[in-house]
């Protein structure tokens, strides 16, 4: 994920393939969470912060969703945001392994309290910067996708580059402001951030898993 050149030889096929992917990700990410939910139901509870677990899955299948949906629209100057706000899912699910007490940490959240503003077992303000860094030591290139996708989704540079197309003509240049709600992404650029939207996605589910068997353990002791 670390930033590099895009691959140009790509196709629309490959395009369909990852939308593939990814729609087969959210069905994992769905059989994962009824895995646990299974698995905690056997001993007739369900833990606290599984409920947190359950709605990250639940917002990242609808993340899924709908970015597929804004590209089969040519709607990608929206769908490439909903990749910054996967990469926050990854790190507020990250967040819950870093702190001493999971059933405080669910109750703080589902109080209103901001996730930056808690504290680690080690004593760390979990920043979003913090946590970046921190899943970046798991997942190289984290913390430049999360840096790069948080581009699309505040006003930035990124959006002034998107709105505009420059074509060549008679040894001039010329430029063709977009206000209608158009961008200038080729095949390359879709398939660079859908790969992306994918990796991401990839990395939750396996931070997920890490959860389901760390529930595991603790109803070894139950």
């Amino acid at each position: 994920m670390e930033k590099q050149t895009i691959n140009n030889d790509v196709t629309e096929e490959d395009l369909k393939s990852i939308f593939q992917e990814i729609n087969n990700l959210s069905k994992d990410l769905n059989d994962l969470a009824v895995d646990i939910f299974k698995i905690e139901t056997a001993k007739k509870l369900v833990f606290t912060p599984s409920i947190f677990i359950f709605s990250a899955i639940n917002r990242a299948i609808a993340l899924n969703k709908a970015y597929i949906t804004l590209c089969e629209t040519e709607n990608y100057i929206t769908a490439v945001g909903l990749l910054r706000l996967q990469a926050d899912n990854c790190m507020r699910v990250y967040a819950v392994s870093l702190v001493n007490d999971r059933g405080k940490f669910f109750q703080d959240v589902l109080a209103g309290k901001h996730i930056r503003n808690m504290i680690d077992a080690e004593g760390n303000k979990m920043t979003d910067d913090y946590l970046a860094t921190e899943l970046n030591k798991h997942f190289p290139g984290f913390k430049s996708l999360y840096k790069n996708a948080s581009g699309y989704i505040h006003f930035s540079n990124e959006h002034l580059k998107l709105n505009k197309k420059t074509s060549k003509g008679n040894g001039f240049f010329i430029n063709e402001l977009l206000i209608n709600g158009g961008h200038n992404f080729k095949i390359p650029h879709k398939v660079d951030f859908s790969y992306n939207m994918l990796l991401v996605g990839t990395e939750l589910y396996k931070l997920i898993k890490g959860y389901r068997l760390h529930i595991i353990d603790l109803l070894d002791n139950y």
